[in-house]
């Protein structure tokens, strides 16, 4: 009968993959099997195996296929190591096995082995040589009760089960969901500005055309606030919102001093009205800070539009 060794392995995959992995010795003349699990690190101990041709197979739950299977040879005089390299590319887009948090059945087993190697040694008699085999055999149970115990500081830490590989995705998805936030809410509430700028510029055309004794000074004075707010349209929250409410506040002023002048049938007029109403919500207008807090005022300020930014954004004076 063959004599009995030690088998050490070392996979080359990392910690989040390790954890997972099931390795299965099956002896191709006996048929034997044995299924052990790896620590952390990637190293695996066989104690106890009997020398000569093994199946070495190692599987992970999220794939189907083996992703280690190779015949080795246990050698009968020493110890045997084999490492067992893993191509990496295997596991992209591996989806996340909801496993326990801390899974300390491998690490029973571990113990469970060394306890069973420790009790057969401790039959000893007095007087009772002790040979090499057992020096030996008694030294991996040691080494691996060892192991098996720094292994249970990682599972059961006050730490807990903390994984820094997922805390770590999780940020950057976070901050990728943020960014992604940011970019499409500045996108809006800039398109918004547009829209609402475009929209005023048409009030005011539509306004002045009702009125009969503005000269063309006054048409560019309304012209020119206007367009000083569509030179802001990128401008931050904070000073995007000053710019409009001091233009609002201009218009009023100016659209004031032209009604003056003007028939109670134009001052009445639902351009006029419309135009005053727009400009006195915008320039009642609180100050905001974010591109959130910007296009809720925005979505605000189209209520107090009687025919809507759209349709006014739109509209030609020729189709009025």
């Amino acid at each position: 009968m063959a004599g009995t060794n030690m088998l050490k392995l070392q996979l080359n995959t990392p910690v989040s993959f390790t954890r997972d992995m099931k390795v299965e010795l099956t002896n191709q003349a006996t048929g034997e099997k044995r299924k052990v699990t790896p620590y952390l690190d990637g190293s695996v101990v066989v104690p106890a195996i009997e020398a000569g041709n093994w199946r070495l197979q190692v599987q992970h739950p999220n794939l189907s296929f083996d992703v280690f299977d190779r015949p080795i040879k246990v050698l009968p005089d020493r110890p045997t190591f084999v490492p067992i390299t893993i191509p990496q590319n295997i596991f992209e887009n591996v989806p996340i096995e909801d496993v326990p948090d801390a899974n300390l059945g491998p690490v029973q087993l571990h113990l469970d082995e060394a306890t069973r190697v420790a009790e057969q040694q401790g039959n000893k008699k007095a007087g009772q040589p002790i040979y090499a085999d057992d020096w030996n055999e008694m030294a991996v149970t040691v080494a691996s009760v060892s192991k098996a115990t720094r292994e249970l500081t990682d599972l059961v830490a006050p730490r807990g089960h903390d994984h820094p590989e997922i805390a770590a995705k999780f940020d950057e998805v976070q901050r990728n969901l943020q960014r992604l936030v940011d970019s499409f809410g500045s996108s809006l509430a800039q398109l918004q500005r547009q829209m609402q700028q475009l929209a005023l510029q048409r009030k005011v055309e539509a306004a002045l055309d009702r009125t009969a004794n503005v000269p063309p000074e006054t048409r560019r004075l309304f012209e020119e606030a206007v367009g000083g707010l569509q030179e802001a349209w990128a401008d931050s929250p904070a000073t995007y919102s000053s710019q409009k409410r001091r233009v609002a506040g201009d218009l009023q002023a100016q659209l004031a001093e032209v009604l003056a002048n003007e028939t109670p049938d134009v001052r009445n007029a639902p351009e006029v009205k419309d135009l005053d109403e727009f400009t006195r919500a915008i320039a009642a207008e609180r100050p905001v800070r974010t591109f959130e807090e910007e296009i809720q005022q925005q979505q605000r300020s189209v209520g107090k539009s009687s025919t809507g930014i759209v349709f006014d954004a739109f509209k030609t004076r020729s189709g009025r």
